[in-house]
């Protein structure tokens, strides 16, 4: 019997077929978009303490071990893991898939502030992070420019252009640029002119920190309105960090002894000038770009990567 001579004889049972499948068909439709279910958390912990200018045999004695032997106590621990490199010092504990990762953390965290004190003071503090593959980059696009476009101006663009638009998309938590080079004003110190001058190399970064800010000014009030008033004072070019003034070139006692010959003049009527010095007399500001640590290319081209990272509850299929 071939199924013309069976879909003739049993029509009922022909058509509870196809509505059998049609069912699921309308089911599965619904489905489709769904990446993953449920939701899978790896029963990994990842204690990371950065120790910068260190040498890795001195994290693995000074932080990998202690941190090591404090992870070992906690609950529901199979294998631990660590590596210790140059500035860094990460250690990996394994646990069993039927392990709370909630509770696992807040226990791991608990266990590792118990030994913050035996860490050297230098080290920052140790963090705790959960390991989930799936924060990993969902896509990675290259950008490239067929005109001679340089580095700089690619990256700028790029950043300008492609990556705001890609993190306004539904689901996207944030895109990371790498490659090209980026903009540095750069400000090199004379250090003969500033021992000369007797400024401390500190007094000159407040300065240009100090000088680079915004201030709110009060209100204005008019009828019925009512204005907020700011004294604009960040940098709009580069030439303007040549007039910021670090000091007076004097030391503590100079300056004591200056200011009681201008209460002297002041009451005689007499008015001195201080001699100030700027930031150009001890230093060469440099429109320049960061020292470059990576560098990407596509088809022997330099280019701009953007990793894209999707949110937490994202669903990459419909994206």
């Amino acid at each position: 019997m071939n199924l013309s001579q069976f879909s003739i004889e049993r029509p009922v049972t022909v058509i509870m077929i196809v509505a059998g499948i049609l069912i699921f068909g309308c089911v599965s439709l619904g489905l489709l978009p769904q990446e993953l279910f449920p939701q899978i958390v790896y029963p990994q912990l990842t204690v990371v303490t950065p120790y910068g200018n260190a040498a890795p045999e001195e994290i693995e004695t000074l932080i990998t071990r202690p941190i090591e032997e404090a992870a070992g106590t906690v609950a529901g621990v199979r294998r631990i893991n660590s590596i210790s490199k140059e500035g860094l010092s990460l250690v990996i504990a394994e646990f069993g898939w039927s392990q709370n990762m909630n509770f696992a953390a807040l226990g791991m965290r608990e266990k590792i502030d118990l030994i913050k004190e035996r860490l050297p003071r230098e080290a920052e503090e140790p963090t705790v992070l959960q390991y989930n593959p799936f924060d990993r980059p969902i896509l990675i696009l290259s950008v490239t420019s067929n005109k001679d476009r340089s580095p700089l101006l690619l990256r700028e663009i790029t950043r300008r252009m492609i990556k705001d638009e890609l993190e306004k998309v539904e689901g996207v938590a944030s895109a990371l640029l790498s490659g090209g080079v980026e903009r540095e004003i750069q400000v090199d110190v004379n250090q003969d002119k500033l021992l000369a001058a007797g400024i401390p190399i500190l007094d000159v970064s407040k300065s240009i920190s100090n000088a680079n800010l915004n201030y709110p000014a009060g209100t204005i009030k008019e009828s019925f309105y009512e204005y907020l008033i700011r004294t604009l004072g960040e940098f709009e070019h580069v030439h303007e960090l040549d007039d910021v003034v670090i000091g007076s070139g004097q030391t503590p006692e100079e300056s004591n002894r200056a200011r009681a010959e201008n209460e002297t003049a002041k009451l005689r009527g007499i008015s001195k000038d201080k001699r100030l010095i700027y930031l150009k007399d001890v230093a060469t500001i440099t429109d320049g770009v960061k020292e470059r640590t990576s560098y990407s290319r596509y088809n022997k081209k330099e280019n701009v990567s953007i990793s894209i990272q999707k949110q937490t509850l994202g669903n990459t299929v419909r994206m």
